[in-house]
C-alpha cells in the first residue's frame, strides 16, 4: 500500500444501529437518573456523577463509532483522547473558578459600605 492510496473505512448497517440502541437506551437512563433521588443523603451529587458518567460513556460511542476514530490512525486517536485531557483541564479550572466563593477574603465581602469615606464615630459628631 502507497502513500497515495487512501482509504476509508465502511462502518457496516449493523454496528451503527446497534450503536444507535446503545445511545437511546442510555439516554432514557440519563432521564431517569435525573429524575428520580438515587440516594437519599447525596442525591444531588451522586444524580450528577451518574449523568456525567452515562454522558462520557455516549461521547465515547459517538466519537469511536460514529466519527470512526476507532477505525483511523494512531494520530487521529491521539489527538481524539487529547481533546478529553483538554476537556478535562478546562472543566478543573471552571470547577476552581466555582468553588472560589467558599473562600473568604478580606475586603470582598458584601457588606463593605461602597464609599471610600471612612466610617468612625468622630464624623457623627
Amino acid at each position: 500500500m502507497s502513500h497515495n492510496d487512501h482509504s476509508h473505512h465502511i462502518i457496516p448497517v449493523k454496528t451503527l444501529t446497534i450503536n444507535l440502541f446503545v445511545l437511546m437506551v442510555l439516554m432514557i437512563l440519563t432521564v431517569a437518573a435525573a429524575r428520580f433521588e438515587i440516594f437519599d443523603s447525596l442525591s444531588t451529587f451522586a444524580n450528577n456523577i451518574i449523568a456525567m458518567t452515562i454522558a462520557c460513556v455516549k461521547a465515547f460511542l459517538v466519537i469511536s463509532i460514529f466519527m470512526a476514530v476507532k477505525y483511523s490512525t494512531k494520530l487521529t486517536k491521539l489527538f481524539a483522547i487529547g481533546g478529553f485531557v483538554w476537556f478535562l483541564l478546562i472543566f478543573g479550572i471552571l470547577i476552581d473558578y466555582a468553588s472560589r466563593h467558599w473562600e473568604p477574603v478580606k475586603g470582598w465581602e458584601a457588606d463593605t459600605p461602597s464609599s471610600s469615606i471612612p466610617r468612625s464615630s468622630t464624623w457623627e459628631e
